[in-house]
């Protein structure tokens, strides 16, 4: 019997369930019919693809194998369709976007609402996961991009820097008033802090800058949530180092301070857009970095090759010659 891309739906389906009962519920099958389809995989490789231990399914050496070929064809066969439909339809489709929380709550916003602005009939699925989640995903192509907040050096990745991210320690205004207007290094240690829990990246990120220092904060509470912490210091329970950007408008608000710290060098992360090194080329990813690069003014030099060589390609068709100059009458 002949392979179907049915088939391995329902393989991927019945392996991320768990379970052959419920692969048939979430795709409305019967569960012989389920059971018929993988029968039919392991007949056209002539292996078996999944070994059942009880009420639970283990995949076998060539089952794993298949998995990861059939998410990667099944990606492939829905950027095809994308690719065709913005050939017939040109300026519609759909992108996928990955980023951090912190960025997708706090920077992607205004970004997005000009991308948005300028081509309404392309839509944007932003999809929120943790750095190496969103490098996995940028890796296997499910996203076009993905936006994070540490540098990224690998070989199948471009990393474009968007924009410097200063770290600010806050407090609440009326702690400031019992502050001085900066604070040696060492008083650190005398202070009680809110702060983000242990496993993020960004708690690691200050303890060692801290530790570099010779300070360890007293940490008073931890948090997983950028509101709370900042909730918890504007109370008065404690001062808090934080993203600047994730403080930005408080501060212009006057809901938080600003506290320099004497003898501590200026803190800072880079957050990067990354995309592959050889990305399906589409009308709607130029878009969509194209609003980055300008939005942030990204020089060209960072530019991806891959993405100067398309630029130069539209800026020399007949329709966009002398657009430029127009532009600046």
């Amino acid at each position: 019997m002949p392979m179907m891309l049915s088939h391995l739906k329902t393989f991927i389906r019945i392996i991320d369930a768990g379970s052959l009962t419920r692969a048939a519920e979430q795709l409305s099958l019967t569960q012989p019919a389920v059971t018929k389809q993988l029968a039919a995989l392991e007949e056209s490789f002539d292996t078996r693809l999944v070994i059942r231990q009880g009420r639970k399914l283990r995949l076998t050496a060539s089952g794993e194998v298949l998995y990861h070929y059939a998410k990667r064809i099944l990606v492939l066969v829905d950027q095809t369709y994308e690719a065709i439909s913005e050939i017939e339809r040109p300026g519609q489709g759909e992108i996928h976007l990955g980023a951090v929380s912190t960025i997708a709550v706090f920077s992607l916003p205004k970004v997005l609402a000009t991308f948005t602005r300028n081509f309404p009939s392309l839509r944007v699925r932003v999809h929120i996961g943790e750095i190496q989640d969103t490098l996995d995903r940028v890796i296997r192509q499910d996203i076009a991009v993905g936006m994070v907040t540490v540098p990224i050096v690998h070989s199948q990745i471009d990393s474009v820097p968007l924009f410097q991210d200063p770290v600010r320690l806050v407090v609440s205004p009326d702690r400031a008033k019992r502050l001085p207007a900066s604070l040696d290094l060492q008083e650190l240690s005398h202070m009680e802090f809110i702060s983000y829990q242990t496993p993020s990246r960004f708690r690691a990120f200050m303890d060692g800058i801290l530790e570099q220092h010779g300070i360890i904060p007293h940490v008073l509470m931890e948090f997983n949530s950028h509101d709370l912490v900042k909730s918890m210091v504007k109370v008065g329970l404690g001062m808090a180092f934080v993203p600047e950007s994730v403080v930005a408008e408080d501060l212009t608000a006057g809901s938080l301070e600003a506290i320099e710290v004497k003898d501590l060098p200026p803190l800072t992360r880079t957050t990067s857009l990354i995309l592959s090194k050889d990305p399906p080329r589409s009308g709607g990813l130029v878009a969509l970095l194209t609003t980055f690069f300008d939005y942030y003014q990204v020089e060209p030099r960072l530019w991806p090759a891959w993405y100067w060589e398309t630029r130069a390609y539209e800026s020399a068709l007949p329709w966009n010659l002398g657009r430029d100059s127009k532009d600046k009458d």
